[in-house]
C-alpha cells in the first residue's frame, strides 16, 4: 500500500460490497484520465450524448493512461466475478470519459446507405463445420486451474505472438494475422534510446517497472503481487553508428542488449574467505534503483528465481527506504503492449491485447476479455482502425475491414466457448452471453452488409444443416443412457451461442427488420430477415435443451411488433410451438418457461394474436392452453412463478379473450399462492390477479356464485384460520399435473415445505403475517364482489364470519375482523358516493359492527384458544416443581397441594389449573412449602429456588404474550367497527383499541393497519363533527412520540448541563448527558426498556402520516388543536424576542414543554403535507432563540428540529441558517451562541447529506474557524463537522445557485470558494512575499512551504510540515516566524490594535538542537531576538521573567513537562514543535504538558510524523487541532486496528486496511505538506543502503540459545497475562538479546565465573578474554568497513591496497585524510564504550574520532557538530540514535554505520539523513550490521512493515507489547539457523506449487455456487439499458 493506486487496486480486487468496488472504480477512473482531461466530473452519463472532440498529441499524458490501464487489465483474469466486474466498470468509466477519438477529416462512418463504396473488404471465409469438427473446444479451464495468470503482456511482438499461440492452439490458424500487419513496426520504427545521464558519482538511477497489480491470481488471492519481466535497458554503445539508420542502428543495439537490471537478490562479491557477507533485505521482487553496471537477469530469464544460483552481481542497492522500497509511479516503465503508432486508433493496442485473451483456456479470462471488449466497442468503436492522413472513404474500407476481423474472431469463441455456470438453480453461460453483448456493441458500428455476413452465420449456428463426422470418442450429449452411440445432429451449446447472437443483433440493429426496403421479385429484405429469425427461433424451441428454449424465446421478444405486423401467417405457428414448450416441461428446474411466458404475455397484446386465440381453427380455445400454466404457479424458480402469474393476468386484461378458463381450480391456486408464497413480489402479483378474476367472474352473471360454493369457501377460510406454528393442512389444495408428473424421473421440488409445517424457525413470522394478511384481503374481496344481495348473501357468508369473529381464538377472531373492515372499505371505494352506509344495506355487516364492539366493551378474555398448550406447559413445570419438595426434601406426599388434573384457559371450570392457580404456585404454595422445610435442605431447596425462576419466566412470558393477543384482537376489532362508520355510545373503547396497537403493536404490519384505522376514525369524526375525540387522539399520538428517553430527554436531570455540545459523543457534555440518562431511567418504571418506546414512537410516525395522506393540507382545519398539540411548548416559552426572557420560562415551568414541542416537530415534520410547510417558517425566529439557549439540553433539541426542518424545506431554511444562525458561529462574546449555530450545523451535515451540497461553502469556511475555538466542545464538534464537509467540497463545483441567495451572499460563497481550493490543493496557495530580509537563498520547493504556512496563519489553521529529514524545515519555519512577527508588529504600530500587541513564539526541541536553533535565527534574520529557556531550575527561574521582551523563546520538551505551570499562562504567537513526533504517545506527562500550551498558530515539524503505528498522527493532531480526528478510542477503532490487522499483507484484512488508509489520508491532506528529496533536491547525490549479515560468535550462539530456551515459556506467558510488570519482564529479556548480538561482554559484564563457563561450553579456550575482538563479530564487521573507507589504515597500508571494494570509491587526489568519513550509530552508550576502547584504541590506534551521547553536555553538542563538519581531519563521530539522530547537519560525513538498530524504523531512518541533506555532495553509503537468525533480522521486518503503513498515510499529497500477537513475540527469541531458514523456504515453494492433479485437489478448488446476483445483469434488458434504449 505505498500509493492511493495501490490502494484503490486492492479495494477493487477485495471490496466486500459493490458499493466499495464501484467507488473505487470510479476513483481509479478519475485517476487514470486525469492525465487526459483535466476536470473530470462523473456522472451518469447517456451513451448517446455527443461528446467532444479533443486533440490526442500529447504522449506523456497517453501514455500515463496507458500506465494505469496497465495495472487494472489483470483484474479482468481474476476468478472472482466481482473483481473482473469491478475492473470492468473501471475502465468503462475511462473510455466514456474520453472523448471519442476520431481521424481528422472523419464523419459519419455508420454506411447503412444502400451506396456501396469501390474495394469492398470481404469478410473473412470460415466454415462453421470445419470449425465444430477440427476446432478446439473451450471449456472451463482445460486442466489450467492450478496455473497462475500472466501479466499483460510486454509489448506488441509478444502480444503477436500470443495470438498466433492461441489460433494454433485451437485450430484457427486461418484467422491469425487478421488486423495484423506482417512487421514489427514498433520495433523497426522505435527512435533511438539515449543511455540516462549519469550522476558525477558514477551511479545510473534505473527503476523496475511492476505493471502487474496487487493480489490478482485466481488461485491464490493472498499474494500481494505478480511481478513480471521488465523491458530491457538499453546500454550505450561506443562504436560509431553515425552511417547506420535509426532502424538499422536499433536493430543492432536489440542483439546486443544484456538484459534488465533491476531486480537485486544476490549479494555482492566478497574477497575469497570473507566471514562477512552483505545481503540485501525485503522481498526479491520489490523494485530497487541499481548501479549501472549491475547485471541482474538476462532478457530469458525471471526475475523472480535466485539471482545467487545465477551467478547474479548486485553490488549496490540505492533505495530511500522511507519510502518502503516503492519507486514513484511516474518513473515506472510501462508495457508497450498498449502503445500504438501515432496516428491510428488510440485503444487498438488494448484491443489487441484483449483479443488474445478471448481465446484463452480459462474461461473467467475469456469473460472478462469479452466484457472489456464490450465497453470499449460499445463507447469508443466508432472509429476503430481507422488511421490519420487517409480520406473519408478509405477509413470507412478500413474501419469495415477491421471489424469484420473482430467479428469473425468473436464468431469463433461463441462457436468453440463450452462453459456453463450455475446460479441458483439455473444455468448461465456468462461467455456466450457477454461474447454476443460484445459483438452487438461492435454491430452498432458495421455497415449493413457485414451485418449481414455476421447474419448468415449465426443462422448457419442455429442450423447446424450439415453432417458433422463421427467423433472418436463420444462427446458430451451423444451417448444414450445405455450406452450405444447415437446420432449426433447438432452441437446444443453452439446453436445456443447463434441464438444469443440473433437476440443481441436483431436489438441493436432493429434497422434489419424494419419495412423500408425491397428486392425487386423477391420479398423485403427486412421480411426475409425477420423470417430468418422466426424459423431459428422457432427451431430453438423445439430443442431438447431447456437453456436453447429460453434464448430462442427471449430472441423474438425485440422483433414481437415487427413479427405481428409483417409475419402474421407466422403467428399461429410461434404460438403452437410456445404452448407446446410448456406443454413438454419434465423438469422442475426448467428455466426456459419465465422466458416463453414472457413473450406469450408480450405477444397476447397484440389484436392480431388476440384474433388467433379466438379462432378455434388457428388456435385451441384459451380454456385448454391456459391450464397448461398452472403446474408452474408453484415452480423451483422465483421468476417463472412470477411469469405465470402476470401471463395469465395479461390474458384476463384482454377484453375480447375468452374467460372459459378462469375455473375454480384457477382461483385455488391462486388462494394457494397467497397462503404459501414468501417473496412479497409473487405474492403482491397475485393478489393483482385474484382480484382482477373475481372482478371478471362477478362481471358475468353467475359465474362467480357456480364457481365459489359454500364449501369451496369453508376449505379457504379453513386453511386461512390455521394457527400459527400448526401445519397447514393441504388435502384441500389442487395439485396441476405436467408432464414432469408422468415422468418417474423428473425432479420435484417441495419449495413450499417450509410454509406448509409453518416452522417460525425456518420462516419469519412476519412473512407469515404478511402472507395471511393478503389471504384475508382475498377472500373479503369475493364478499365485496359478490354479486347476489339478500338472503343467498347472507346465508352464504353469516355462518362463516359470525362463527370465526366469535371463537375463542385470538388468530380467527383477528382475521375476521381483517375481513370484515377490509370487505368495508371495498364497500366504500366500489359505492357511489351518496350510497348508504354498509350497515345499513346489509343485516350480516350490522351484525359484525356489533360483535367488534361488544368485544371491545367487555373485559378480554382470561385466555385464547392459542395459550392451551402452553398453559398445559406451565401446568407440569408447577406439578414438577411442587414435586420436587416431595421427592427430594421428603415432605409427605400429602403436604403437596393439588394443581388439577385437566387445564382451563377460561378460568370458569372449578378444579382445574388456571393461570392464576400457576401464579399462586410459585408464590403462596411454594412459600408454604419451603417454610415447612424449616433450615435444612439448604442444597436441595437452592436447585427447586432456580427451577420456581424458570417456571415464573414461564408465566411471565404466557402473560405477555395474553396482552399482545389482546391488543391485536381489540385492535382488529376496533378497526372493523371504524370502517362500518357506525356510531358507538361512548368512543373509548373504540380509542383505546387502536391507540394500544400504536402504542405497542411490535410487527410494523400490523400497527400500520392500525394507523390506517386512526386515520379512517379521524376523518369520521369529521364528517360527524365529533371535534373532541379528533383532538384527543393527536394530542396522546403527540404524548407517545415523547416517551422514547433518547429522543426526548427529560429536562429536569439536565438543568445543570449549561456549557457543551451534547450531540458530539466525544464531547463532555455528552457524557455528562449519559450519567443524567442513567438516572432518568433508573427512575423510570418503564425506562429500560427502549425497545417498546421506539415501538411506540414508530406507530405514532405511522398515524401522522395516515393522517396527512387523509387530509393533505386540510389537517390543521379539521383538527384545530393538532398545531398547538405540537408546538404549543415552543410558541408559549418564545413570546419575547428576548434569549434571556426564553430562558427564564424555561427554567421555571416550561422547560420539559419546549422539549416535548421541538422532539413532537421533528418526528411530524417530515410526514406534513408541502402546503403546510410554509406554516414552519413561523418558527424560526423561536429556533433561532432556543438555538441560544444557556441550556445545552434546549440548543440539542433545537438544532435536531432544524436540521429535520431543513432536510424537509431544504431552500427556505437553508436560507434562514446562513443569513441568521451562522453568524453566531463566530460570536465570541457569547459561547452559547457559538455552541448552539456549531450543533445546529453538524446536525445538517448528518441529516442533508447531498442535500447540503449547494450550501457546502457557507458552512464550511465558519466551522474552519471554530476549529481553533477555546471552547473544547465546540472545537472537537467544529473539527469534525469539517472532516464531513471538507470531503462534499469537491462534488459543489458547478451547482446551480441556490434560490433566494442575495448577490452579496454569493460573492462571499466565491471568495471561501477560493480559499477552499487553496486548502485542498497547495499548488494554488497564493504566492507569500517575504516582508523581511532572510540571509539565505530559498530554494523553490522551500518557497511553497513557506506560502503554506502563511496561508495556514491566514485562516487561523495548523499544521503538520513533514518534508523529508534535510529539506529545511527550520528555515521554513524561521522565515514566517520573523514575517509573522515583523507584520504583527508593523501593524501594533499603526493600530495599536489589542490583537496585534507583541506576543513570544516558543519553539520546543530536543536539547540536542536549542542551540542550532538560536545560532540559526541569528544566522538567518535580522528582526528576531531569540533566547534559549534552558539550564537548571534555578537559571530558568531567572529568566522566565524576561522572555515577554524576546520573539523568540526556545526551549526542550523535558523544560516544558516541568515548567508547564509557568508557560502554559503565556499567551504565545508561535508554538513550533520541532521533531514533534516526540509528542507521539497520548499518555506521557510531557504530550499532556505541551498540550496545555496556548498559542494562536501551532505548527509541527517532523519529517516522521509516523514511526510506530497510525494512532501516534491523533496524538499529533490532538495536538494542533483536538477533535478532528474524532476520540483516542474511536480513532483506535475506525483506523489503527485495520491497518494494524493487515500487517501480515493477507486479503480478508486488506480491504479494511485500504480503506482506512484512504480515509485517514483524505481527512488529514489538506494539513499536511511533504516532499521528498528524490522530487525536490535533483542534485543531491543517492542514498545506497546495504545489509552486513553477521554469524554469531561460538560464545554468543551458547548464550543465545541457553536463555531462549531458559525465557521462552515465561514469555509465553507473559505475553498472555494482563500483568504490566510480566510485560515488562519479556522487554527486559528481548533487550538481553539485542545486546547478546551486539558484544557477549554486555550481558557477561564483570561476572568472572560467568564468562569462563560461557568460554568453556562454547569450546573456546578459558583463559581467552571475552573483550578480544573475535568474540564480537560485529567490531571484525566495523573494522573491515572503515578500512574499506580507507579509515584506521596507516600511509603505507592505503597505498598498497590501491582501490578501496567500496564501488563508489574515488582514486585519492592526495593528502593526508581518508577518503571517507563516518558516522557510527549505537543504541547504547556501553556499545560505543566497547567501540572506542576494544576496537579504536587496541587494533585501529590511527583513527581519529569524536563522540556525541546523552553524556555529553547539551551546551556543547552544538560545538561538536560544527567542528566535526569543518574539521576533515576526524574520521568518525560516535553516536546514540536518542542523541545523535534527530535535528543535527552531518553532512562532513558520507558514511552512516549502524551498529545496533531501533524497533522504530524511523528513528534510523532519521539517523541516517543526518548526513544525506543539502549541502551533501558525495553518494551517502548506509551500511546495517544484522546478526543474522537472531532478533535483528526480525526487527528489521518490523521495520518494513512500520514504514508501509507510514508512508501510506503520510504522502507526497498530503507501540507496545499488546499490539503484538503471542507467536510473533515468541518468535523473537528464536535463533534461526541455516538449516531451519532452508527448510522455510522448501516449505514455502511446496506451497507455491500447483502440485499434481487429482481428485482430492480438483475437489477442493471447486467453489461455492454463485449467488443469485453475480449475473443479474447479464440479460438484454440490462445490456439496451446501458446503450440508453429499450426493446
Amino acid at each position: 500500500m505505498t500509493s492511493r493506486l495501490d490502494r484503490l487496486l486492492l479495494l477493487l480486487d477485495t471490496g466486500s460490497s459493490t458499493s466499495v468496488r464501484s467507488t473505487a472504480a470510479k476513483q481509479l477512473a478519475q485517476l487514470a484520465v486525469k492525465s487526459v482531461i483535466t476536470d473530470v466530473a462523473f456522472v451518469e452519463e447517456d451513451i448517446k450524448t455527443v461528446r467532444q472532440n479533443v486533440a490526442f498529441q500529447d504522449e506523456q499524458a497517453w501514455s500515463e493512461l496507458l500506465a494505469v490501464l496497465a495495472r487494472i487489465l489483470p483484474y479482468l483474469h481474476s476468478k472472482s466475478h466481482d473483481t473482473r466486474s469491478a475492473a470492468t466498470n473501471a475502465l468503462s468509466q475511462i473510455f466514456s470519459s474520453i472523448p471519442v477519438w476520431e481521424p481528422s477529416g472523419c464523419s459519419d462512418v455508420h454506411m447503412k446507405s444502400a451506396d456501396e463504396p469501390p474495394a469492398i473488404p470481404e469478410f473473412p471465409n470460415f466454415s462453421i463445420k470445419d470449425l465444430m469438427e477440427r476446432g478446439t473446444r473451450l471449456l472451463a479451464s482445460s486442466g489450467k486451474e492450478f496455473v497462475k495468470p500472466s501479466a499483460i503482456l510486454a509489448n506488441s511482438s509478444e502480444v503477436k505472438k500470443a495470438r498466433k499461440e492461441a489460433m494454433g492452439r485451437l485450430g484457427l490458424d486461418f484467422l491469425d494475422g487478421l488486423g495484423g500487419d506482417e512487421m514489427d513496426w514498433e520495433k523497426e520504427l522505435a527512435p533511438e534510446v539515449e543511455p540516462e545521464t549519469e550522476a558525477e558519482n558514477g551511479v545510473k538511477a534505473e527503476e523496475d517497472t511492476i505493471l502487474s497489480p496487487p493480489a490478482v491470481s485466481p488461485t491464490d488471492r493472498s499474494n500481494s503481487s505478480t511481478p513480471i519481466p521488465s523491458l530491457p535497458v538499453l546500454e550505450p554503445s561506443e562504436e560509431d553508428l553515425s552511417n547506420l539508420s535509426a532502424r538499422e542502428r536499433n536493430r543492432l543495439k536489440r542483439k546486443r542488449k544484456a538484459g534488465n537490471a533491476a531486480f537485486v537478490s544476490a549479494p555482492p562479491p566478497q574477497a575469497s574467505g570473507s566471514k562477512y557477507t552483505a545481503q540485501p533485505t525485503g522481498q526479491p521482487n520489490k523494485a530497487r534503483l541499481v548501479a549501472k553496471d549491475d547485471r541482474s537477469f538476462t532478457k530469458t530469464e525471471d526475475p523472480s528465481t535466485n539471482g545467487a544460483s545465477n551467478g547474479i552481481s548486485s553490488d549496490k542497492v540505492v533505495v530511500d527506504p522511507s519510502k518502503g522500497g516503492a519507486v514513484n509511479p511516474k518513473n515506472d516503465k510501462q508495457s508497450k503492449a498498449l502503445e500504438v503508432r501515432p496516428g491510428t486508433w488510440i485503444w487498438d493496442g488494448i484491443a489487441n491485447v484483449l483479443e488474445v485473451d478471448l481465446f484463452s483456456q480459462a474461461w473467467e479470462v475469456r469473460h472478462g476479455a469479452a466484457m472489456c471488449l464490450r465497453e470499449l466497442f460499445k463507447l469508443q468503436g466508432k472509429c476503430g482502425g481507422m488511421k490519420d492522413g487517409q480520406t473519408a472513404e478509405e477509413n470507412d474500407i478500413t474501419h469495415e475491414r477491421w471489424c469484420n476481423h473482430l467479428a469473425a474472431k468473436l464468431l469463433c469463441v461463441s462457436v468453440l466457448d463450452r462453459f456453463g455456470d450455475f446460479v441458483s438453480d439455473q444455468v448461465v453461460a456468462p461467455v456466450r452471453e457477454t461474447v454476443s453483448q460484445t459483438l452487438a456493441s461492435l454491430l452498432l458500428h458495421m455497415p449493413r452488409r457485414s451485418v449481414l455476413h455476421v447474419h448468415s452465420i449465426l443462422l448457419q449456428m442455429i442450423r447446424q444443416d450439415f453432417s458433422l463426422a463421427a467423433p472418436t470418442k463420444a462427446l458430451p450429449g451423444t451417448t444414450r443412457s445405455d450406452g450405444v452411440l447415437r446420432e449426433r445432429t447438432h452441437v446444443w451449446e453452439v446453436r445456443h451461442a447463434g441464438l444469443l447472437g440473433i437476440k443481441y443483433e436483431v436489438a441493436v440493429r432493429s434497422d434489419l427488420v424494419q419495412a423500408n426496403d425491397t428486392r425487386e421479385g423477391s420479398e423485403p429484405r427486412s421480411k426475409a430477415i425477420l423470417r430468418d429469425v422466426v424459423d431459428a427461433a422457432v427451431l430453438g424451441l423445439g430443442d431438447r435443451d431447456d437453456d436453447v428454449r429460453s434464448v430462442a424465446a427471449s430472441c423474438l421478444l425485440p422483433v414481437a411488433g415487427h413479427l405481428v405486423a409483417q409475419l402474421p401467417e407466422e403467428l399461429s405457428r410461434v404460438l403452437t410451438v410456445l404452448w407446446s414448450c410448456l406443454r413438454d416441461m419434465r423438469d422442475d428446474l426448467s428455466s426456459s418457461v419465465g422466458a416463453v411466458m414472457e413473450l406469450l404475455g408480450k405477444l397476447v397484446k397484440y389484436d392480431e394474436v388476440i384474433a388467433i386465440l379466438g379462432n378455434q381453427a388457428e388456435s385451441e380455445p384459451l380454456s385448454t392452453l391456459s391450464p397448461t400454466l398452472f403446474p408452474f404457479f408453484r415452480h423451483t424458480i422465483a421468476g417463472v412463478r412470477l411469469a405465470v402469474v402476470n401471463t395469465l393476468h395479461s390474458f384476463m386484461t384482454v377484453p375480447t379473450l375468452s374467460k372459459e378458463w378462469v375455473t375454480e381450480k384457477f382461483l385455488r391456486l391462486l388462494f394457494q399462492n397467497l397462503v404459501v408464497e414468501e417473496r412479497s413480489d409473487v405474492r403482491d402479483a397475485t393478489l393483482a390477479t385474484w382480484n382482477t378474476a373475481l372482478e371478471t367472474l362477478s362481471s358475468n352473471y353467475g359465474y362467480l356464485e357456480n364457481l365459489v360454493t359454500q364449501q369451496v369457501l369453508l376449505e379457504w377460510y379453513a386453511v386461512l384460520m390455521t394457527p400459527l406454528g400448526v401445519p397447514i393442512d393441504t388435502s384441500t389444495f389442487y395439485h396441476a399435473s405436467s408432464a414432469a408428473d408422468a415422468d418417474p424421473t423428473a425432479e420435484r421440488h417441495p419449495i413450499d415445505k417450509n410454509m406448509l409445517i409453518q416452522d417460525m424457525g425456518l420462516v419469519p413470522v412476519e412473512v407469515v403475517w404478511k402472507a395471511r394478511l393478503a389471504s384475508a384481503v382475498a377472500l373479503a374481496k369475493i364478499t365485496a364482489l359478490w354479486p347476489v344481495k339478500g338472503a343467498p348473501f347472507e346465508d352464504m357468508f353469516r355462518p362463516i364470519l359470525k362463527h370465526y369473529i366469535s371463537s375463542t381464538s385470538m388468530l380467527q377472531k383477528f382475521l375476521a375482523a381483517i375481513i370484515a373492515e377490509e370487505w368495508a372499505r371495498m364497500y366504500d371505494e366500489m359505492a357511489p358516493p351518496d350510497a348508504p352506509p354498509l350497515i345499513k344495506i346489509s343485516p350480516l355487516a350490522d351484525e359484525l359492527g356489533t360483535a367488534a364492539l361488544v368485544w371491545l366493551q367487555e373485559d378480554p378474555p382470561a385466555a385464547y384458544h392459542e395459550m392451551a398448550f402452553s398453559l398445559a406447559r406451565i401446568h407440569g413445570e408447577c406439578y414438577n416443581l411442587l414435586q420436587s419438595f416431595s421427592t427430594d426434601c421428603k415432605l409427605p406426599f400429602t403436604a403437596i397441594p393439588s394443581l388439577g388434573s385437566e387445564i382451563d384457559i377460561t378460568g370458569e371450570r372449578e378444579g382445574c389449573f388456571t393461570i392464576e392457580v400457576g401464579r399462586k404456585a410459585v408464590g403462596p404454595m411454594f412459600d408454604r412449602l419451603k417454610d415447612m422445610l424449616g433450615r435444612t435442605k439448604k442444597r436441595e431447596l437452592g436447585i427447586i429456588s432456580d427451577k420456581r425462576l424458570k417456571v415464573v419466566s414461564s408465566i411471565d412470558h404466557y402473560l405477555e404474550v395474553k396482552v399482545q393477543h389482546d391488543i391485536r384482537a381489540s385492535a382488529a376489532c376496533a378497526a372493523a367497527f371504524i370502517a362500518f362508520k357506525s356510531t358507538p355510545d361512548k368512543v373509548s373503547p373504540i380509542v383505546k383499541g387502536i391507540m394500544n396497537s400504536i402504542k405497542n403493536e411490535e410487527n410494523a404490519d400490523l400497527q400500520t393497519r392500525s394507523a390506517v384505522a386512526v386515520g379512517s376514525f379521524v376523518k369520521f369524526c369529521v364528517d360527524h363533527n365529533l371535534i373532541q375525540p379528533p383532538d384527543k387522539i393527536v394530542k396522546n399520538l403527540c404524548t407517545f412520540l415523547c416517551q422514547d428517553a433518547e429522543q426526548t430527554p427529560t429536562f429536569s436531570y439536565t438543568t445543570t448541563i449549561l456549557d457543551g455540545v451534547l450531540s458530539f459523543q466525544g464531547s463532555k457534555a455528552a457524557a455528562t448527558l449519559a450519567e443524567s440518562a442513567k438516572k432518568d431511567k433508573a427512575s423510570t418504571a418503564n425506562g429500560s426498556d427502549t425497545t417498546k418506546s421506539r415501538v411506540t414512537r414508530r406507530g405514532s410516525v405511522l398515524a401522522f402520516v395516515e393522517l396527512s395522506n387523509r387530509f393533505g393540507s386540510r389537517l390543521l382545519d379539521v383538527v384545530p388543536k393538532m398545531w398547538n398539540s405540537m408546538a404549543g411548548g415552543l410558541t408559549s416559552a418564545c413570546q419575547s424576542a428576548d434569549v434571556v426572557d426564553v430562558d427564564n420560562l424555561i427554567a421555571t415551568t416550561l422547560g420539559q414543554d419546549v422539549i416535548d414541542s421541538l422532539s413532537v416537530l421533528e418526528a411530524v415534520v417530515p410526514t406534513l403535507h408541502e402546503e403546510l410547510r410554509q406554516k414552519l417558517s413561523e418558527l424560526f425566529p423561536m429556533l433561532n432563540l432556543t438555538l441560544r439557549s444557556r441550556y445545552a439540553i434546549i440548543r440539542q433539541s433545537a438544532a435536531r428540529c432544524f436540521s429535520t426542518i431543513c432536510e424537509i424545506m431544504t431552500v427556505d431554511s437553508m436560507l434562514v441558517v446562513v443569513e441568521n444562525i451562522i453568524p453566531f458561529i463566530g460570536d465570541s462574546s457569547n459561547l452559547h451562541n457559538r455552541q448552539g449555530a456549531t450543533e445546529l450545523v453538524y446536525h445538517i451535515v448528518q441529516k442533508l447529506d447531498v442535500k447540503a451540497l449547494p450550501y457546502v461553502i457557507f458552512l464550511v469556511v465558519p466551522i474552519l474557524g471554530r476549529m481553533s475555538d477555546p471552547d473544547d466542545d465546540i472545537r472537537s464538534t467544529a473539527t469534525n463537522t469539517f472532516a464531513s464537509l471538507v470531503k462534499m467540497v469537491p462534488l459543489e463545483a458547478g451547482l446551480p445557485d441556490p434560490p433566494g441567495f442575495s448577490q452579496e451572499l454569493l460573492r462571499r460563497r466565491d471568495e471561501e470558494r477560493q480559499f477552499l481550493a487553496q486548502l485542498l490543493d497547495g499548488s494554488k496557495v497564493e504566492r507569500y512575499v517575504l516582508p523581511v530580509k532572510i540571509k539565505a537563498e530559498l530554494r523553490k520547493y522551500q518557497q511553497e512551504g513557506i506560502n503554506w504556512l502563511a496561508f495556514l496563519a491566514k485562516y487561523q489553521l495548523h499544521g503538520i510540515l513533514c518534508d523529508d529529514m534535510g529539506l529545511g524545515k527550520t528555515l521554513q519555519s524561521i522565515c514566517i516566524l520573523a514575517s509573522k512577527h515583523y507584520e504583527r508588529a508593523r501593524k501594533y504600530e499603526e493600530t495599536k490594535s489589542p490583537d496585534s500587541v507583541h506576543l513570544p513564539s516558543l519553539i520546543i526541541c530536543p536539547p540536542t538542537l536549542t542551540g542550532h536553533w538560536y545560532y540559526e535565527i541569528l544566522k538567518y534574520t535580522e528582526n528576531l531576538r531569540p533566547i534559549m529557556y534552558t539550564g537548571n531550575s534555578r537559571d530558568r527561574n531567572r529568566l522566565f521573567p524576561k522572555l515577554s521582551r524576546y520573539d523568540v523563546v526556545i526551549t526542550s520538551y523535558e523544560v516544558v513537562r516541568n515548567d508547564i505551570s509557568n508557560l502554559q499562562a503565556v499567551k504565545w504567537h508561535y508554538c513550533v514543535l520541532d521533531e514533534g513526533h516526540i509528542i507521539k504517545n497520548a499518555k506521557t506527562k510531557l504530550t499532556k504538558a505541551v498540550k496545555c500550551i496556548q498559542a494562536h498558530h501551532r505548527l509541527i515539524l517532523s519529517g516522521t510524523p509516523i514511526q510506530n503505528n497510525v494512532l501516534e498522527l491523533w496524538s499529533l493532531f490532538d495536538f494542533l487541532m483536538p477533535g478532528f480526528l474524532g476520540t483516542e478510542t474511536s480513532f483506535n477503532e475506525r483506523f489503527s486496528k485495520p491497518i494494524l490487522s493487515n500487517r501480515d499483507g493477507k486479503s480478508k484484512s486488506g480491504e479494511a486496511a485500504a480503506l482506512a488508509l484512504e480515509a485517514l489520508h483524505k481527512q488529514v491532506l489538506p494539513f499536511l505538506l511533504r516532499r521528498l528529496k528524490e522530487d525536490v533536491l535533483h542534485d543531491l547525490p543517492p542514498k545506497i543502503i546495504q545489509d552486513y549479515y553477521c554469524e554469531l560468535s561460538e560464545v554468543q550462539k551458547y548464550l543465545y540459545d541457553n536463555f531462549s530456551k531458559s525465557q521462552e515459556k515465561q514469555a509465553e506467558e507473559a505475553v498472555k497475562s494482563e500483568s504490566k510488570e510480566k510485560q515488562q519482564h519479556v522487554f527486559q529479556s528481548l533487550q538481553y538479546l539485542r545486546k547478546l548480538c551486539n558484544h557477549p561482554a554486555l550481558v557477561l559484564k564483570e561476572d568472572g565465573p560467568a564468562i569462563q563457563e560461557a568460554l568453556v561450553k562454547a569450546g573456546q579456550n578459558k583463559t581467552d578474554q571475552l573483550n578480544a575482538i573475535h568474540h564480537a563479530p560485529k567490531l571484525l564487521a566495523l573494522k573491515q568497513l572503515l578500512h574499506d573507507c580507507g579509515i584506521g589504515l596507516g600511509p603505507s597500508v592505503v597505498a598498497e591496497t590501491g582501490k578501496s571494494e567500496l564501488v563508489d570509491t574515488e582514486e585519492s587526489t592526495g593528502g593526508a585524510f581518508s577518503q571517507h568519513r563516518c558516522l557510527i550509530f549505537c543504541q547504547m552508550k556501553q556499545m560505543l564504550d566497547i567501540i572506542e576502547r576494544d576496537l579504536f584504541k587496541q587494533h585501529m590506534p590511527s583513527v581519529t574520532y569524536m563522540r556525541l551521547d546523552g553524556g555529553t553536555e547539551a551546551n556543547k553538542r552544538h560545538a561538536i557538530v560544527q567542528t566535526f563538519n569543518s574539521d576533515p581531519s576526524i574520521d568518525c563521530l560516535l553516536l546514540t540514535t536518542h542523541v545523535g539522530g534527530l535535528g543535527l547537519t552531518l553532512t562532513g560525513a558520507d558514511t552512516v554505520i549502524f551498529v545496533e538498530h531501533d524497533w522504530n524504523p524511523m528513528k534510523d531512518v532519521q539517523a541516517m539523513d543526518r548526513a544525506h541533506r543539502i549541502g551533501q555532495k558525495k553518494v551517502v553509503n548506509v551500511y546495517r550490521l544484522i546478526t543474522k537468525g537472531t532478533l535483528e533480522e526480525k526487527i528489521m521486518g518490523m521495520q518494513r512493515f512500520k514504514l508501509n503503513i507510514a508512508n501510506s498515510v503520510v504522502t507526497q499529497q498530503n507501540s507496545g507489547l499488546s499490539s503484538m500477537d503471542t507467536g510473533f513475540v515468541l518468535d523473537l527469541f528464536k535463533r534461526t539457523t541455516d538449516e531451519e531458514a532452508r527448510a522455510a523456504g522448501k516449505q514455502r515453494e511446496k506451497k507455491a506449487s500447483a502440485g499434481p492433479l487429482n481428485s482430492k485437489r480438483i475437489s477442493q478448488d471447486v467453489g461455492d455456487l454463485p449467488s443469485e446476483e453475480e449475473y443479474q445483469g447479464l440479460d438484454l434488458a440490462h445490456f439496451m439499458e446501458s446503450l440508453g434504449g429499450e426493446f
